[in-house]
C-alpha cells in the first residue's frame, strides 16, 4: 500500500495514493477524525471528487458541441457518481501533492491535491486541470467523519445555510429551491452557507470547515458516519445549469479546537 504522510505538530495526515489519494487518516492530538476503511469505495476516508462532484442524470455528460457521452453508472447506479479519481491510483508528485491522469472521455486532463499542515489546521486544496479537454467540470471533497469520538455523545452539525435545492427520489436536482427546514437525517444540497460549517463532538472537539465553496452536501443517514461537504458546483451541474466558470479549483481549510 502506497500512503503518503503530511506530519505536523498537532494534526498528521495519510494520503492513500492507491485507493484515490483520499485521506485515510487525518488525526488531531493522536485522535481519528476519517472513518476507517470499510466495505466499498464511497464510504470511508475524506476521497476527491473530479472531474465532477455528486451525480450526473442517467450518467449523460453533455460536451459543449451538443453530443452525449454515456458514463459508466455501476458504482452507484442509475446515475454516474462522484467522478473518475476516488477508485483508481495517484501518484506522489511532491511533498503533499499527488496527481491523477483521467481516464476517457476526460483522457488528456488531470487533477492535483495537495494538503498542507499548519499548527491546528490544514489546507486541502483539489484542483482540475482541463489541458483542452471541452467537457463540464467541478470538484468537490467527500468527508467521512466518525459520529462519537472517544465516548463522546453524536456529533453535532453546526451548519446555517439559506437554500436547499430540491431533489428527485434518486438525489438529482429538479431545478427548484426550498427552506432548508427538513429535519434530520439529510442527505441533501445546501447553498448560501453563513459562517463556516463545523462539526462538534462535545467535551472532545470542535472541528471548522472554511471554504469559498458556494454548495455543501451534508449526509447524515449513515449509523457510523457523518459527512459535510463542499463542492464548487451542485450535482448534475451541467443540466442544472450552474456557472462553472470557477468551479475547477476547491480550497477548504480544517480547523480544530476543544469542545
Amino acid at each position: 500500500m502506497s500512503i503518503m504522510k503530511i506530519v505536523g505538530e498537532q494534526i498528521t495526515v495519510e494520503v492513500d495514493l492507491d485507493h484515490g489519494a483520499r485521506l485515510s487518516s487525518v488525526k488531531w492530538h493522536g485522535t481519528e477524525f476519517a472513518i476507517q476503511r470499510r466495505e466499498g469505495w464511497l464510504s470511508w476516508g475524506w476521497y476527491p471528487m473530479a472531474p465532477w462532484a455528486g451525480r450526473i442524470l442517467d450518467g449523460k455528460l453533455r460536451a459543449s458541441d451538443g453530443s452525449i457521452l454515456q458514463l459508466a453508472t455501476d458504482v452507484l447506479g442509475p446515475h454516474a457518481i462522484h467522478g473518475l479519481a476516488f477508485d483508481k491510483p495517484w501518484r506522489e508528485i511532491a511533498p503533499g501533492v499527488a496527481s491523477i491522469d483521467l481516464v476517457a472521455p476526460y483522457e488528456g486532463a488531470r487533477v492535483e491535491q495537495k494538503v498542507v499542515v499548519d499548527g491546528d489546521s490544514f489546507t486541502y486544496e483539489l484542483s482540475y486541470i482541463a489541458n483542452g479537454v471541452d467537457l463540464p467540470a467541478w470538484v468537490g471533497l467527500h468527508t467521512w467523519f466518525p459520529r462519537t469520538i472517544n465516548g463522546s455523545p453524536e456529533a453535532e452539525i453546526d451548519f446555517h445555510p439559506e437554500k436547499m435545492l430540491d431533489v428527485t427520489p434518486t438525489l438529482i436536482p429538479t431545478g427548484k429551491y426550498k427552506v432548508p427546514n427538513k429535519p434530520f437525517p439529510w442527505d441533501d444540497v445546501f447553498t448560501g452557507v453563513k459562517g463556516d460549517p463545523a462539526v462538534i463532538w462535545h467535551g472532545e472537539a470542535k472541528l471548522s470547515i472554511s471554504s469559498p465553496a458556494d454548495w455543501w452536501v451534508v449526509y447524515t443517514e449513515d449509523p457510523i458516519g457523518v459527512c459535510v461537504e463542499p463542492q464548487t458546483a451542485p450535482p448534475d451541474s451541467q443540466n442544472f445549469g450552474a456557472d462553472l466558470s470557477k468551479a475547477q479549483k476547491l480550497i477548504s481549510r480544517f480547523t480544530f479546537e476543544k469542545a
